[in-house]
């Protein structure tokens, strides 16, 4: 096996093992597409797509300019007399290539058997990683690790039936004492508040699930845009899931503040209809304040525009 490999396999068969593995997950894209419709808290997923897909598209040139470095890094073990070492190193790259497909295809065949698509969906990037890995290189591939981790949220995961019901029990608490620091007569018994004169059930859908998960992608992205330390592009990722919360908790509290001072109409149609996209707003505009005070100041532009 010489030292191109399958590094240099020509433009033809390199587009038809990316369509046959868009074939092979078929059927998962067309869950994606029905999941994204149907399910409220992963309506972003085609959002995640395009901002991934235009990662792919912005660094594009990066591989022919590595595949031209990487030849002339080729040339340096024959110098030194060691006419193997290309070659070898060509071979590594492909079998770990081939290890993450094998990988991505059985996870996959067994999530379709049992019908649990969401695994299948998130050996997506995983088996696009091997192809690139494969057909290219690891050198190449390294510059897709964000886009395809990314795709990752793109994923509907059945969280709502995991974490919704403990969600829903800790907004209903908290919101009830936060609604009685404003003076709202309010008590709670699990997820039912009751006040004065009316009654609420918080449930999954005001449980802060929906917001949390679009403010975790979000922030991934601002996250890896920002220019700064590791350690502060971390702590603002993290940071993201207590102001998420934070921000549901003051939205619900209010809502019983409305309810209590002009009646649950009020709070139900008026308020509710416009607080929950301005309080997630002002939590994302809190992140920013937050990521200012850490030393994320600047937007990495060799990012997010490549040359």
């Amino acid at each position: 096996m010489n030292s191109k490999s399958f590094q240099h396999v020509n433009a033809r068969w390199r587009a038809f093992f990316f369509v046959a593995a868009l074939f092979v997950f078929l059927p998962t894209f067309v869950w994606l597409f029905d999941a994204w419709q149907s399910d409220p808290y992963y309506s972003h997923g085609p959002l995640v797509v395009l901002v991934s897909l235009y990662f792919f598209w912005t660094r594009r040139r990066v591989i022919a300019r590595t595949a031209s470095e990487a030849k002339q890094d080729e040339a340096i073990p024959l110098l030194r007399g060691d006419c193997f070492a290309s070659a070898r190193l060509a071979m590594t790259s492909n079998n770990f290539g081939f290890a993450l497909l094998a990988i991505a295809l059985a996870l996959h065949l067994y999530a379709i058997t049992w019908r649990a698509y969401y695994i299948s969906a998130l050996m997506i990037p995983l088996a696009l990683l091997g192809l690139l890995v494969v057909l290219y290189g690891a050198r190449i591939a390294k510059n897709f690790l964000f886009p395809l981790a990314f795709l990752v949220l793109m994923v509907p995961l059945p969280l709502a039936e995991q974490i919704g019901p403990v969600l829903e029990g800790w907004t209903a608490a908290s919101a009830t004492a936060l609604a009685q620091i404003f003076g709202v007569p309010a008590t709670n018994n699990g997820s039912q508040v009751f006040l004065a004169n009316s009654a609420f059930t918080v449930g999954i859908p005001c449980g802060g699930l929906r917001s949390l998960i679009a403010m975790i992608t979000l922030t991934t992205l601002f996250a890896y845009i920002m220019q700064g330390a590791a350690w502060a592009r971390g702590a603002i990722f993290c940071a993201a899931i207590p102001i998420a919360l934070a921000a549901n908790t003051l939205r619900i509290a209010l809502l019983f503040f409305v309810a209590q001072q002009w009646g649950a109409d009020a709070g139900l149609t008026f308020f509710d209809s416009w607080s929950g996209s301005v309080l997630f707003f002002a939590a994302f505009a809190m992140l920013l304040l937050a990521a200012k005070a850490i030393g994320l100041r600047r937007v990495r532009w060799q990012v997010v525009l490549p040359q």
